[in-house]
This record gives C-alpha cells, structure tokens and sequence, in this order.
C-alpha cells in the first residue's frame, strides 16, 4: 500500500463516509481518496454498507484467504491474516463459482455445524487458476477437456483451438472462460502430452503444470558449451592452490554430479581444520547472462525416479563445475577450525582450485566406518582421516542436539527402476553415518557463511524455518497425550519436549505417525532476505550454500559471499536481487516439491499393480471427511473411502482428525493399525485404492 492507502485504511478502523475522510486528509483531494478507497476495495481490504460507509472487511463480518477446492464441490477458505484460527469451511452453494487459488472475499455466515466456522464467498479478488491439464473428450460435435482434477469443470474447446489434438490426448488447456452458470467454461489448447492413459502423458502433464521446462534455450546451452571442460590456468594462478590437499567427494552410488568435497587436517593448536569445498558455479554462471536468467527461472533441479531436470545444463551441471576426480576444479572453500567437542572457533572463506583426490560413495564410506578390511585397505589413503571425520561429526552431532535442533530424519521411501524405467523395488532409503557426517559438515558450512554475512549485515538469501503455530502444536499434543507426553503447545521454543517425542516413537510400531504429525504442525521453511534462524536446526544464521549446481539460493549465497571477502561495495541493487531471488526460489521450490511427489505417486501406483487382490498390514497416515489414507510398512499410501468402512455411518472431527462410529463407537484416527487388502492402483492417476480386509466368515 501507498502512504494514502496506509492512512486510510488506519483511519477505516470505524465505518465513516468518503465526505467526512476528507477531514483526517487535507492534503489529498477528493478524487485522491476515492481512488484510494477503490484501490481498498478491490483488493478486499475495506468494505462499503448500504448506508455508504467505509470499514475494515473485519468489521462487518468479512475476510480475505485462499479458495481451497474439493472434487465434491464444497471448498475451504485459508484466510490471509494468520491471526485468523483455521480454514473456513464453503458449502457447495456458496462457493461464488470460485476456482482452486482464487483469492476471494468471504463472508461469516451463522452454522450449525457444532463450531465450525463457515461463510460464503462474496467476490473473487484475483483469479489464479489460468491453464488446467486433462484428457480431450468428444460428444457428438462437441469437443471438450475432462480436467485430470475433478476441482475444475470440463472445459469446451473451439475446434480451431484443439492444436490438432485427438480425442484421448493428454493436453493442457488454457482457460479463456469460466462460464456464468449459462454457458460452459471455455478454453484452448495449449500443449499435447500424448496419449491418455499412459504415465509418460500424466508425467509430461505433472512437469507442465508446476512449470517445470526440460530443454534449455539455445543461448544457456551455448554458453555453457563456451565454458569448456578443463580449468583456465590464468584463473588458477588467481586462486589459493589446494591441489596437493586430500580433498575427496563422498555420495550416494548413482550420483552424477559432485558439488561438494571435504577434507580435515590436523593443527598446530590441537584443533583440525575442516574443509568444505563447493563447485565454483558463480564463477561461470554470471549475473544477468542467458545460464543466470535460466537458473533464476527455474530455481532448483527437479528429481523423479531414473531422471532429472537439471538447474544447469549437463555441460556444466556434470562437467566443469563437477567435482570429479584427479582433474582441477574451481571451487570456494570454507574453511572451519573445529575442536573434538564439534565446536567451530573460526571461519575462514576463499577462492580455491582443488583437485578430488577419490570419488567415494555412502556404501564405501559406511564399511571403511563398520571395518571392511577390503575397503581399509584399498582405500589406506584416506582411512585414517575418514576415522577422524567420522568422530568429528559425531560430536558435532552431539553439540547440534545438545543445542536443541529437532532430529527429523523421517523415513524416506526410495522407488528404483530397471532399465526400461519400470518401478520395481520400494525400500527406504538408508542412512548410514557416512550420510550423517557429510550432512553435519555441510551443515556447519551454511551455519558459518551465514554467521559471517549476518553479523556484517551484507544482503544475501537466508533459509528461514519459523517457530510451529501453537494451535497446530496444540493439536499434535493432543496426539502424543495417549503414548504418554506431555507437550505444552505453548512453549514452541521448548524443543527437548518434541525430541522426546521423536526419539520414543523410533521403537514403537504404534507411534510411526507420530513423526509425520509433528512435521505437519511446523511451518514450512522458505527462503528469505532477512536471517531469522532456522527453528528445526535450532540455528540463528541459516543459509544454503552448499549445493549451487542445483539450487539457485545457493548461487546468490556465493556471489554475496565473494562480494564480502573481496571487499567490494554493495548497491541497493543487491538487496532487491536478493528479495526477489528469495521468493522465486521459495515458488519454485514449492512446485518442484510438488512435482516430484505427484509423479513419485505414480511409480507407486505403478508398482503395486501386480498386488492388486492382496492383504497387507497398514496404519492410518491421515482421517478426512472422506475416508482414511493408510501407508503401507513400504511407505505406499492410498485411500480407503468413507463407504467402504465396514457397518456404520462414520462422524469426522476436524479437531482430533478421527472418524467414529455412530453405532459401533469404532474409532479410526492417525496411527491407527488396520488389515487392508488393494482393490486398484493407476499409473496414470496416482491412485492407489484399499478396503479393509474383509473379514473370515
């Protein structure tokens, strides 16, 4: 908002007339004001009564939020202020032909519904929803799209606006008409994926739809063609020279590019010396060229099973900027004085050519750790400094968790794929302490770069995990109450009380949910401009810095860095970049987030195809309204639907999360063991339908 906005809208706090604003404004004319108060208006801010006076939206019984759809044609309102307690709840007949994302003007409306909130929609403030993917369909002369979610309406296609599509494609569709309750919603085709009812469309579609783009433009792949495949030696002079250091990457078996390595050496003190060292990518990815513009749109690499959507181009991502072994590398290093108690006394930061002496994998790095004499010795060169870093980042583990970071290492589902790029084994991915130890000097390494930009107030992007809401803590402690904690909600900053949690749950088959539930209540982290600490790592300073071929953040964090350590001034310039760097890395994250769970849904489903028939032991994951999801013990979840439930008509509480019987008093909520047997599962869906196990006669 403006100056005159800000004024205004303070001075709305009571209803008063446009003539009498007048008074409080002098300095602004008439039309000054009435534009203001359209501009409050239309953006749902202030409302006017009939008697044509003005007021907060608040005042009479109205507020703003996101439109949240439902394949049943009722919906739920986020409100915007986060003061406001929970969604509101839209029936079918209220929903003012809002669509999913439509930021709206609702109105509060009495309800019987017990005390849930519910309202009505009063006006559509900004429409969100402009393009739809789903199958193209034809009824006698009619053509038109079935949206792939049932949240949208079917769409009527122009025929000189099908691109040739057939009917039974796969097809994303922009929308030039919602319909007004008369004529149909109109809209055009804007791209073809394929056939329908295969996963390569629904696949193609999922990408399309969360804007992530696999061919690079012409000019990003020839300048990263343009960087070449060997280091310049001019640029190497240039460089602090660790070439001679042991200097090794550890990752998992089937990585393809290396944008961390890591050393220690014994000091003179006592201490060691930790080093990090990053792939140099800001040195050939430079603000403002065609790979930034590319980077920046795209903010992150997008990963499914057997494939990849790189941040970078290939040229770069798994070649210069690839820390591979026995060839110089450009790299920025920081360089951490750390004791045996995995306390951090000083941070040092430069420009550094390296050159990886090994390419060492999590599985060979676990069996130096277990004592594989094969390993030990085929590796002898570096087993001695392994044993060192394996304790170092055991105690800086214990100091992290000393300091009340949250240990929310969850169980993690790993779908691998043959060669054709079927699905055909569902395990959990194992971490081992190889992984653990290059996640803590990882960790140390965005704590520490961090700490240095903070404390000289230089812009740059920061990871932000705020504090957990206490109403959704609130909620999780009504959980874990049954196995015996006693979480007070409000003390959110208290984190030994959820670790208490986490670790009881570790042995229990019946807590396993418990985990997930806390990780719900918390806030989402994102990326941001300001450092406001990371609430999960229980850290101050917080930033990503560690992985810049495949996160945008972490590019802006080296270019702010080296900016620092070579004395360059920064503009106002660099601190708008970085705000808006922060948000657009925060969208894409969300939707590349999005992206690779919608399509890991689909190999799920394509992999328990062949199970269809068969019983398995579940528990509840989530209650709805609708029914039960239940995982499976391989992290396979589906849906049993209210219906199905045997014998009874099941009540939802929104509050507890649990389905009840009215008759049976049966009692379904999150964790909840249950026999289930699969009835369908689609890879062109995702989903993934059981019963429970019907009952021996």
């Amino acid at each position: 908002m403006n100056e005159l906005d800000t004024r205004l809208y303070a001075l709305l706090e009571r209803p008063a007339r446009a003539e009498e604003l007048k008074r409080y404004l002098p300095s602004y004319s008439k039309q000054q004001i009435r534009q203001s108060l359209d501009r409050l208006s239309a953006e749902g801010k202030i409302l006017k009564n009939k008697k044509n006076r003005y007021a907060h939206a608040e005042h009479y019984g109205c507020l703003t939020g996101v439109f949240q759809a439902t394949e049943r044609g009722y919906g739920f309102v986020t409100p915007d202020s986060p003061d406001e307690a929970g969604d509101l709840f839209i029936p079918p007949y209220a929903t003012g032909h809002a669509w999913q994302g439509d930021r709206v003007l609702v109105r509060l409306t009495e309800s019987d519904r017990g005390h849930k909130r519910e309202g009505e929609v009063l006006r559509i403030l900004t429409l969100c929803q402009d393009e739809v993917s789903g199958t193209l369909m034809q009824r006698g002369k009619t053509v038109y799209v079935r949206p792939a979610s049932k949240k949208y309406p079917n769409l009527v296609i122009p025929k000189n606006r099908t691109m040739d599509a057939r009917p039974g494609d796969r097809v994303a569709v922009k929308v030039m008409f919602r319909g007004d309750g008369r004529l149909s919603a109109q809209g055009a085709v804007t791209q073809v994926f394929g056939r329908s009812g295969t996963m390569e469309a629904s696949i193609a579609a999922i990408l399309h739809e969360n804007g992530v783009i696999i061919p690079f433009p012409d000019e990003a792949l020839r300048q990263a063609d343009a960087c070449g495949d060997t280091v310049d030696p001019a640029e190497a002079a240039r460089r602090t020279d660790l070439r001679d250091k042991l200097i090794f990457t550890v990752d998992g078996d089937d990585a393809r590019d290396f944008d961390d390595a890591v050393s220690l050496e014994p000091l003179p003190n006592g201490r060691m010396l930790l080093g990090v060292h990053i792939a140099d990518v800001s040195h050939y990815v430079t603000p403002g060229s065609p790979l930034d513009d590319e980077a920046y749109r795209r903010g992150t690499s997008v990963y499914y099973p057997g494939h990849v959507v790189p941040m970078l181009p290939v040229a770069l991502s798994n070649g210069i900027c690839s820390l591979n072994p026995d060839v110089d590398r450009l790299a920025f290093s920081a360089l951490l004085e750390m004791d045996g108690t995995g306390r951090c006394h000083k941070a040092q930061f430069a420009k550094t050519v390296i050159r990886s002496k090994a390419r060492m994998t999590y599985r060979k790095m676990n069996g130096i750790f277990a004592g594989d004499a094969g390993l030990r010795q085929e590796y002898a060169f570096l087993t001695e400094t392994a044993d060192r870093m394996h304790a170092l980042s055991q105690a800086m583990r214990r100091l992290r968790m000393a300091h009340g970071a949250l240990d929310l290492d969850l169980p993690e589902a790993e779908i691998r794929t043959d060669e054709s790029g079927e699905p055909v084994e569902v395990t959990f991915r194992a971490r081992g302490d190889a992984e653990k130890m290059i996640e803590e000097f990882m960790l140390a390494a965005n704590q520490a770069v961090a700490s240095y930009m903070e404390h000289r107030h230089n812009p740059t992007v920061y990871r932000v995990h705020e504090s957990p809401d206490p109403e959704k803590l609130r909620v999780f402690a009504q959980f874990a109450r049954p196995f015996g904690y006693r979480v007070d909600a409000s003390k959110p900053g208290d984190t030994a009380q959820l670790q208490a949690v986490l670790d009881g749950a570790k042995g229990d088959p019946r807590q396993r949910a418990l985990p997930t539930l806390l990780l719900r209540s918390m806030a989402r982290a994102r990326y941001g401009p300001e450092c406001l600490g990371h609430y999960g790592l229980q850290m101050n300073e917080y930033l990503h810095f560690t992985s810049p071929i495949r996160r945008y953040p972490d590019l802006v964090a080296h270019r702010m860095l080296f900016k620092a350590i070579s004395g360059q001034q920064y503009t106002r310039a660099d601190a708008v970049f970085c705000e808006e760097a922060a948000a657009q890395a925060t969208a894409r994250e969300f939707a590349a987030d999005t992206a690779e769970r919608d399509i890991d849904k689909l190999y799920l489903a394509a992999y328990m195809e062949s199970f269809i028939g068969q019983d398995f032991d579940a528990e509840v994951s989530g209650v709805t309204s609708f029914g039960l999801f239940v995982s499976l013990q391989n992290a396979v979840e589906g849906l049993i639907r209210v219906e199905d439930l045997p014998g009874d008509d099941y009540e939802f509480d929104d509050q507890k999360l649990m389905l009840t019987g009215r008759r049976s008093h049966v009692r379904y909520t999150m964790g909840t063991p249950i026999r289930v047997r699969l009835t369908a599962a689609s890879r062109v869906t995702g989903r993934i339908d059981f019963i429970p196990t019907p009952e021996r006669n």
